[in-house]
């Protein structure tokens, strides 16, 4: 954590820099240097003296809005701040400077530009990168203790959620199944018609349904309806600092609001792919039963025969997965909501996106599996 404190005195604004100012804190650090705002012509001293680490990577970004301060007319001075850090900064500044009033001609500076953006590219991957690692295990630690201790376990908010992520999802899950399953029958089935072969309709909408399209149209829904409703709910915690007043009180945000979210999910994605499942074949057997002349007798009776346990367990065991990857991603846009409502619908949006985009790539995964092990 990090902490920021002003004092005026004398028409000197004193900035007193507390706690640990790293890597991990760069989000935190920018925006509390931002929300300072020095007076006209005010000078500005930074003391560091009650920081308990301070990296290059927090040097630099302090060095930088010094930077602005001071084409903003300010007198900024440092005290107790890293000399070696000053004089690195100061001789990068003058590198710069040189290199914006004598820039590359040609081909060289097309070639350090594309170097530059591919740095900051990379070094933005690594930051996220970093950042996702961090939430990953701590939430891994938080399930456990959970787990291990049962009087941490938040049992009447996994229940709260279950419903709000299941329970509420099942009209909207239902309908998708059934237009879905209705639009592969029309389609497929007419063409095997015309080949005479209109009976493997049914194994054609069975196994797409149970392997494939059930639980993956079931993970996008929940992807776009609670992921998204878990990174803005966490995120608007954030930006009323409730997640803060919890770590006052000492309580572990993980505990409260990522276990209950992610072990809810994970009992609901299962049952509603169940739901869409039945729905799907439901529709399937009535369009046929329309268009092709097949009963639901002989529709089911042909499900039963041709189609294996397995087809059906191939697209339930996907289901947890998905559901871990769409609760984490979710809490963890969540958790990186910065303080405004643009950075709220940013991270709200990144939610649903990688979440559609992680689950499709694991269904990609899954599929590659199941080959190879002839499932």
């Amino acid at each position: 954590m990090i902490q920021l404190e002003q004092k005026q005195q004398d028409g000197t604004l004193h900035l007193l820099l507390q706690g640990h100012w790293e890597l991990a804190q760069s989000v935190a650090i920018k925006a509390a240097l931002k929300a300072v705002q020095p007076a006209i012509a005010e000078t500005v001293v930074i003391d560091v003296h009650a920081v308990v680490h301070l990296d290059v990577t927090a040097a630099w970004l302090v060095y930088q809005q010094v930077q602005r301060w001071q084409q903003q007319g300010h007198d900024v001075r440092f005290e107790h701040f890293p000399t070696e850090y000053l004089g690195y900064f100061d001789a990068a500044a003058k590198e710069t400077e040189i290199s914006c009033a004598t820039p590359d001609k040609g081909r060289l500076g097309g070639v350090s530009l594309m170097i530059r953006r591919l740095g900051k590219q990379i070094f933005s991957l690594g930051h996220i990168l970093h950042s996702a690692t961090i939430f990953f295990g701590h939430s891994l630690v938080a399930l456990f203790s959970s787990l291990l201790s049962p009087h941490l376990f938040r049992i009447r908010s996994v229940f709260h959620h279950v419903f709000a992520t299941g329970i509420s999802a099942v009209p909207i899950v239902a309908l998708i199944a059934c237009l879905i399953s209705i639009v592969i029958t029309y389609q497929g089935g007419g063409q095997l018609r015309d080949l005479g072969a209109e009976l493997y309709t049914v194994d054609m909408v069975t196994i797409s349904v149970l392997r494939e399209l059930g639980v993956l149209l079931t993970a996008i829904m929940v992807a776009g309806r609670s992921g998204s409703a878990f990174a803005a709910e966490i995120g608007l915690m954030k930006t009323n600092q409730e997640v803060d007043a919890l770590q006052v009180m000492g309580k572990d945000p993980f505990l409260i609001l990522v276990v209950p979210r992610l072990v809810a999910l994970v009992v609901a994605l299962p049952l509603l792919t169940i739901v869409a499942d039945i729905v799907a074949l439901a529709a399937a057997a009535l369009i046929c039963s329309t268009i092709l002349d097949i009963s639901f007798i002989q529709f089911f009776t042909r499900i039963e025969t041709n189609i294996e346990f397995r087809t059906f367990a191939a697209g339930l065991i996907k289901a947890p997965f998905f559901a871990v990857v769409i609760a984490l991603i979710g809490c963890w846009q969540g958790m990186r909501v910065t303080g405004s409502s643009e950075s709220l619908g940013k991270h709200t949006t990144k939610a649903v996106v990688d979440s559609i985009f992680l689950v499709l790539v694991l269904d990609a995964l899954f599929s590659v599996l199941f080959y190879r092990l002839g499932f």
